[in-house]
C-alpha cells in the first residue's frame, strides 16, 4: 500500500471568494489517514490564480507518487489542467479523483446500467478512466485505502449502501476530525456576527432539497431493516418536501 500522498483541492474560479469555507471532505480523508500512519502533503490551491505554476513549484520541491484530487462539476476544468501537469512532470505517479463530480457521473452511469442504456455518464466515465488512475466515488475516509493498495481498482465504489465502505452514524461518530492543521486557516475569511467561524459536517444526509446538491440521501433500512428515524438520516420524502430554498450550513465559532 502506498503510504505517501498529496491530496489537491483545486481552485473554484467560479466563486467571488475562494477562500470562505474550505473544503472539508478532502480534509476528513486526510485526518483518517494520518490516523493510520500515512503521510499527507496538503496543497491548497483555492483562491490560487496561477495554481499550475503552484503545483510545478511543490513537484519539483517533493518525491510524492501518489496524488488525491477532489473536485466538484464546476472545478473539473482546472483539475484536468492539474492532472496535465502532473502526468507532464511525474508520469509515473498515480491520480485518484474522488469528490462530488465522479460520485454523480456513477450514480447517473448506473442508472444508465438499469435502463440497459450507453449514455452520456456512461461516456463520461470513460474519459474519466482515461485521464485518472483510480476514481472514488460517495465516501472517501475508507475507501482512499483501496485506492491506495497495490493494483487498485479503476473505481472505487463508496456510494452504495450496501457495501462496508459506505459510512453510518456509528462510523461518522468514531472518524477524526477534518485534518485542519494541514491548511492555512487564518486565510479563510468567514465569520459570525464578526467572530471568526468555522463550517462542520455534523451528520450524514440533509434535510433540504436544494437542487443544486439534492443532498445525500442515506436509508437506515441497509443497516437495521426499518425506516430512518434518526435525526441523522434522512428518507427520501423528507428530502423532497422540505423547502427547495433552505441551506442546512452548520458553523462552530472559534
Amino acid at each position: 500500500m502506498i503510504r505517501r500522498i498529496c491530496l489537491i483541492i483545486p481552485p473554484s474560479l467560479f466563486l467571488l471568494d475562494e477562500r470562505v469555507f474550505m473544503s472539508l471532505g478532502i480534509l476528513k480523508v486526510a485526518a483518517v489517514l494520518e490516523q493510520e500512519g500515512i503521510a499527507v502533503e496538503m496543497l491548497d490551491l483555492s483562491g490560487v490564480s496561477n495554481y499550475e505554476d503552484a503545483l510545478s513549484a511543490h513537484l519539483q520541491s517533493s518525491t510524492v507518487q501518489c496524488f488525491g484530487i477532489t473536485a466538484t462539476t464546476p472545478q473539473m476544468p482546472a483539475t484536468a489542467k492539474i492532472q496535465e501537469t502532473i502526468r507532464r512532470i511525474r508520469p509515473s505517479a498515480r491520480i485518484i479523483l474522488g469528490g462530488p463530480h465522479v460520485t454523480l457521473v456513477y450514480a447517473a452511469v448506473k442508472h444508465e446500467r438499469k435502463r440497459s442504456i450507453i449514455g452520456r455518464a456512461a461516456r463520461s466515465i470513460k474519459q474519466l478512466n482515461e485521464m485518472f488512475d483510480v476514481l472514488v466515488t460517495g465516501d472517501g475516509e475508507l475507501a482512499v485505502f483501496e485506492a491506495l493498495k497495490n493494483n487498485p481498482p479503476a473505481i472505487v465504489d463508496g456510494d452504495d449502501p450496501k457495501s462496508s465502505l459506505f459510512l453510518n452514524t456509528t462510523a461518522i461518530e468514531e472518524l477524526p476530525f477534518p485534518a485542519r492543521h494541514l491548511i492555512d486557516v487564518s486565510t479563510y475569511r468567514y465569520s459570525i456576527d464578526g467572530t471568526p467561524a468555522l463550517s462542520m459536517i455534523a451528520q450524514l444526509g440533509c434535510p433540504f432539497g436544494c437542487g443544486f446538491c439534492g443532498g445525500r440521501m442515506f436509508f437506515e433500512e441497509f443497516e437495521h431493516g426499518r425506516p430512518s428515524t434518526s435525526s441523522t438520516k434522512w428518507s427520501i420524502s423528507t428530502r423532497r418536501t422540505a423547502s427547495p430554498g433552505s441551506c442546512c450550513t452548520t458553523t462552530n465559532s472559534t
